[in-house]
């Protein structure tokens, strides 16, 4: 049998090889200050060599978690059993660590044979994800258009005081991009605040989340005025183990983190690790995670964990890169390739800026921990699970349609994210019509080109052969080592089979061109070229066979796939069509079922409701959707671990994606027109449509609503399932329409609604009124359009303070049966009212006219004396009702028809005045106090009072 890595069976999405990322030092670059800043580009993350990378952990301390019931003897107990000791607490005493002088690995089967363990792990060390090196914003920074930031920015440029715990090796605070953003942190191996960047990678990742932006200076961090809290947990060599990372995540937990970036991992599950990340995000912290820098599917941690956001990389055009893992825990990608951002000072060599641009998933990470920032400052109550939600539902499309393993739900988009309006998707390639061993493409001559156009691709040739032949196959691809600043590099790997389908020949030498050995059948052969890390490249191979070579004889496996239906990537399939398999070996029908064949919703991933089938004679697996799947969606039909008859398990899965045709989108439902006063309030029921782009809301004056999306008043556009249409008119009819359109320009259907206008009327009896009167307001209501009365339907008296623009409901009454009603009101105040009928479903609200009613303050009037001698004095007094403490009043004497002012006083805090009289001349006088109009209340004038000087 021939051996193959299950991690060259891309289409089978087989666990690849373990792969261990270099580390590449830190540097900056020298620039003079007279000349534009350029900068040497630092080496891209070194790709690791195919196989499995050792996995590294302290040789002598185990993580443990012990039952809550176990006391502390039955827990030293344990330890004194396995000669250990407890080395450190993790977080409340939960977790510890133990040493012993045993191996680790002898230590942890022990250990959780304990009934009082409930969790253990070795200590495993993990590594940084991608190194940083050096560039500017305006020239250097792209790629934050490729997740519209500039968009986002003009919604929100804050994360406010959002805290960022960054576990990472440290972050240099004093950084000009930095100072004034990062709080005192934690050191995890000394045990204290020390948090000094010693490596570099630590302030990369901070810069690229919360670098000081608009500065005029550096570079543009992501988050505006996000708040980092440094978690030191990789040492200076970029390495950390699982017990400073688990102390990292429970200290960040319990000082304020709304959101943790670990930019780091290793191929290790560790079930303690697991427990401090779910405790993290039940105390509402979202954590965000790198995928990793394997070029495989192999699962890497704590990225693989279900609960973490992982982040897969990309190039500036929305390209996935070489070096990034994939897989089916990748939750969305951004970019990570030429990312610039900050280095430490202190690393820096004399006249070098302390800037660098660097390659990783490190650097996609803390893109989208920035915006999470942004999320929960705009929407503070919003749990991780909502937050998660948002990012990857706003994410923009891109590599096989709908979520798959290599971008999950996407490429990030900040700016729908936070708000606007969606973006289209990122370009992706259709079928390429050679996905299976049915649909091969025949070599008429000695060599074909072709090219890996779509991400995980697997290209089908095929040969004939009158007779047995040896022959060397050669996979001549562009070079793969040299081209170590291209983001995408072709790693080719090449599978020969026999009409069976049994795998005759194989290459993969690991880069560059690749040659088979191979002793062809007579008949059919097929080979199949596929790239080893997952990636597209636009540039072609060279697949050519020559009639030479000593041959082989070695028989291998059987490819499992002859056939799917509809084929890999196909568009405008039918809303009623059932996906197939066809295989080349026969299966255990039994094998065939829900659990290992299911059909994934491209937008949710969500389980499709669907009856799997088998049928013996053909060899096919049937999917039959419970329900007519939607328009123009991204579905990925999956099988994995059926069983042939002969008790043989399928490895790993295979998914084919395809897309459903694009119709007209229905109309909305349910759409109901509620009349308020001069607006009306609008819902109905979107259509299940994936597609939506937006709702589309016309009106007219009138009973004949628009007949086009394009005419008419607009009332509303969006995506939403309400709204208010505003600045209706008064006593007047409005006709709606409402259409849907999709992303793809189509119309739905129109729906109607119209809204009836109503007239109200108002009369009163009194204009102006003594302070104590009453005021009789009525009406009455009718429809307009048949001037039919409103009978029974509530209206409300509406008043405001003449000095005053603010309205207030005095009272709300029944209108008889012929639609009248009528209200006695006490004002206290210069009152303007108004009668209103505030609107009902198909109704619109209406109002009266304003009528004003003046309230004159009362004034009483007396004298002390009415009879006084030439030289003596009488005193004028009274009150104001109510009561104007403060106010001025002015006393005034008669003199033939008019009346002059003599003086003024101002009321007491009791209303209350008086003014001392004294003439200088025998005669008779009359005298009265005036209070002047201030708004709330008219000009008021006392009785005339009269006395005699004698």
């Amino acid at each position: 049998m021939l051996p193959i890595r299950p991690s060259h069976l891309l289409k089978l999405g087989l666990p690849a090889a373990l792969i261990a990322s270099g580390l590449v030092v830190l540097s900056s670059s020298s620039v003079t200050a007279a000349q534009p800043a350029t900068f040497k580009r630092l080496p891209a993350p070194t790709l690791p060599a195919k196989g499995t990378a050792p996995e590294t952990f302290d040789p002598h301390t185990v993580m443990v978690k012990f039952s809550a019931k176990a006391s502390a003897s039955a827990r030293s107990k344990v330890l004194a059993k396995h000669n250990s000791r407890q080395a450190a607490s993790l977080s409340t005493g939960d977790f510890v660590t133990v040493s012993s002088t045993a191996p680790a690995a002898d230590l942890l089967k022990k250990l959780k044979a304990e009934p009082s363990v409930e969790a253990a792990s070795l200590d495993y060390t993990r590594h940084a994800d991608a190194t940083p090196n050096d560039e500017y914003y305006r020239s250097d920074q792209g790629y934050l258009s490729t997740v519209r930031m500039p968009q986002a920015w003009d919604l929100s440029k804050s994360a406010g005081a959002q805290t960022v715990a960054v576990l990472d090796s440290g972050v240099d605070a004093g950084h000009p991009e930095l100072s004034g953003r990062v709080l005192s942190g934690y050191n995890a191996y000394t045990k204290n605040a020390a948090t000094d960047d010693d490596n570099g990678h630590g302030t990369f990742v901070s810069g690229i989340i919360a670098g000081n932006t608009n500065n005029a200076r550096g570079m543009a961090g992501v988050a505006w005025n996000a708040r980092i809290l440094p978690v030191k947990v990789l040492q200076a060599n970029g390495s950390g183990s699982d017990s400073a990372i688990v102390a990292g995540i429970n200290w960040a937990a319990s000082h304020g983190a709304r959101v943790i970036n670990m930019s780091l991992g290793g191929p290790s599950y560790n079930a303690v690790m697991h427990n401090a990340i779910k405790a993290a995000i039940a105390k509402g912290i979202v954590v965000v995670v790198s995928a990793g820098n394997e070029y495989t599917n192999v699962a890497h941690y704590p990225g693989s964990l279900p609960e973490v956001l992982s982040v897969s990389a990309t190039d500036s055009n929305g390209v996935l890169t070489t070096f990034s893992s994939w897989g089916d825990n990748v939750d969305i990608a951004a970019p990570g390739w030429s990312i610039l951002s900050t280095l430490p000072r202190r690393l820096a060599k004399p006249n070098e800026l302390p800037y660098g641009v660097g390659d990783g998933t490190s650097f996609s990470a803390p893109i989208v921990a920035g915006v999470a920032a942004m999320l929960r400052n705009k929407y503070p109550s919003w749990t991780p699970a909502q937050i998660e939600a948002q990012l990857k539902n706003t994410a923009r499309d891109a590599g096989p349609r709908g979520r798959d393993p290599y971008y999950g739900a996407g490429i990030l988009d900040a700016a729908n994210a936070l708000g606007a309006t969606w973006a289209p998707e990122f370009w992706a390639a259709g079928p390429d019509g050679n996905d299976v061993p049915v649909r091969a493409t025949a070599m008429a001559h000695a060599s074909i080109a072709g090219a890996i156009g779509t991400e995980g691709e697997e290209d089908w040739y095929s040969a004939e052969s009158p007779a047995a032949r040896n022959v060397v196959i050669t996979l001549d691809a562009p070079e793969y080592e040299k081209e170590v600043n291209r983001a995408q590099r072709v790693d080719p790997v090449l599978s020969v089979y026999d009409a069976q389908l049994r795998l005759i020949g194989f290459a993969d030498a690991g880069t560059g061109d690749e040659k088979a050995n191979v002793t062809l059948p007579a008949g059919r052969s097929y080979f199949k070229v596929n790239n080893y890390n997952g990636v597209r490249d636009s540039r072609q191979y060279t697949l050519s066979v020559a009639n030479t070579g000593p041959g082989s004889s070695g028989i291998g496996d059987r490819y499992w796939v002859r056939d799917t239906s509809p084929a890999d990537l196909a568009g405008g399939i039918a809303q009623t069509a059932s996906p197939t398999f066809t295989f080349e070996r026969e299966l255990d029908p039994a094998s065939v079922n829900t659990t290992t064949v299911r059909l994934l919703h491209g937008k949710t991933g969500a389980v499709v409701p669907s009856t799997p089938t088998y049928d013996p004679a053909t060899k096919r697996i049937t999917i039959d959707p419970t329900a007519t799947l939607q328009d123009n969606t991204p579905y990925r039909a999956v099988i994995g671990a059926v069983k042939d008859t002969g008790g043989a398990t399928m490895p790993g899965s295979y998914f084919v994606f395809f897309r459903t045709v694009d119709v007209a989108p229905a109309p909305i439902t349910n759409f109901t027109v509620t009349g308020q006063y001069a607006a009306a309030g609008m819902k109905w029921t979107l259509p299940g449509i994936t597609d939506l782009d937006q709702v589309v809301v016309r009106r007219n004056v009138g009973t004949v609503a628009p007949g086009a999306p394009n005419t008419g008043t607009p009332a509303y556009m969006g995506p939403a399932a309400s709204a208010t249409a505003t600045g209706l008119a008064n006593a007047t009819s409005y006709a709606f329409r409402a259409w849907v359109k999709d992303r793809s320009g189509k119309w739905s259907s129109s729906v109607a609604a119209n809204l009836t206008g109503t007239y109200t009327t108002m009369t009163a009896n009194a204009t102006a009124l003594d302070f104590g009167g009453k005021v009789t307001l009525s009406g009455s209501v009718v429809r307009v359009d048949t001037k039919a009365p409103l009978a029974g339907v509530l209206v409300s008296l509406y008043g405001r303070n003449k000095n005053s623009s603010t309205w207030r409901e005095i009272t709300r009454v029944t209108t008889s049966a012929t639609g009248t009603y009528s209200v006695t009101y006490q004002p206290t105040y210069s009152t303007i009212f108004a009668w209103g009928y505030n609107g009902s479903p198909e109704l619109l609200g209406s109002r009266t006219g304003n009528w004003t009613t003046d309230i004159r303050p009362t004034l009483t009037a007396s004298l002390s004396a009415t009879s006084i001698k030439l030289g003596a004095a009488t005193t004028f007094y009274g009150y104001v009702r109510p009561q104007h403490a403060g106010s001025t009043v002015y006393l005034q004497r008669s003199t033939g028809a008019t009346w002059t002012t003599i003086t003024s006083t101002k009321l007491n805090a009791t209303g209350n005045y008086g003014f001392s009289i004294k003439p200088t001349a025998r005669a008779s006088y009359t005298y009265r106090v005036v209070f002047q109009s201030d708004g709330d209340h008219a000009t008021g004038v006392s009785p005339a009072k009269s006395f005699t000087v004698s």
